[in-house]
């Protein structure tokens, strides 16, 4: 197999190198992560300044790329520039949660469905903040597990979650839907006056078949998203006004 690994805490981040390190056995693996952290840049794209594109060095087998574009760019520089049809795309291992409502922020989530815009399966996957050591017990299993299950299609991303960091160690595998964070911001102003955040209050969906509750009870999640989100009964709904239809 061709694949890609990509991110969003920038292309030196441990996460990164953990998880493309793994994928050698499954494959020829090439590597392009941002230059510099891009967490929480959901799927924008550089549209109106020049993108870079850096080969940066082989390393254990590895072509390493960069980029000063986004997590979303590095899938659609490396699919357009590199002559080699991927198979699929690896996103991550992200230094931070994707449950819930993160997903909605996630530069690694994302960049795997840039990866789904684009035709190719995709993978995204995510621990808790500075949470490497459950990472190093159980990645290999983890892969195995999709590979050997071929838990990625084209027709989705696959959102995979370690467990909250409290865990040292998984009570297995659940697949489930999204769930909810709700966040309550606060901000405080700095010297200059300007604002910014020092806090917020985090709400946790209860609901038990949600990966926020799944992955703070122990749980590695599985998560198949979409890039369309109609509401289709809505439209229905809408189409009984008359002018609407």
């Amino acid at each position: 197999m061709n694949i890609l690994v990509v991110n969003d805490d920038g292309v030196h981040a441990i996460g990164i190198e953990k998880l493309a390190l793994k994928l050698r056995k499954y494959g020829e693996v090439v590597v392009c992560g941002p230059d510099t952290g891009r967490s929480a840049s959901g799927h924008s794209i550089m549209l109106h300044a020049p993108l870079s594109f850096k080969f940066l060095e082989k390393k254990n087998d590895i072509n390493w790329y960069t980029t000063n574009g986004m997590p979303a760019d590095c899938v659609r520089l490396s699919v357009a520039l590199l002559e080699k049809p991927f198979d699929i795309v690896f996103s991550g291992i992200n230094n931070g949660l994707n449950i819930g409502t993160d997903i909605i922020y996630s530069g690694t989530v994302a960049a795997a469905r840039e990866a789904q815009i684009e035709g190719i399966p995709s993978v995204a996957i995510s621990t808790d903040f500075d949470s490497f050591e459950i990472v190093d017990q159980e990645l290999d299993k983890l892969l195995e597990f999709i590979f050997k299950n071929h838990l990625y299609h084209k027709s989705y991303v696959l959102n995979v979650n370690f467990p909250n960091s409290k865990f040292k160690s998984s009570l297995g595998y659940k697949a489930c839907k999204q769930g909810i964070k709700s966040f309550m911001p606060k901000f405080g102003q700095n010297e200059n006056k300007e604002y910014i955040e020092i806090g917020s209050t985090i709400s946790y969906d209860n609901r038990e078949d949600t990966d926020v509750y799944l992955s703070n009870k122990g749980y590695i999640t599985f998560v198949p998203l979409q890039v369309e989100q109609t509401l289709i009964p809505m439209v229905d709904q809408l189409k009984k006004i008359e002018e609407l239809d």
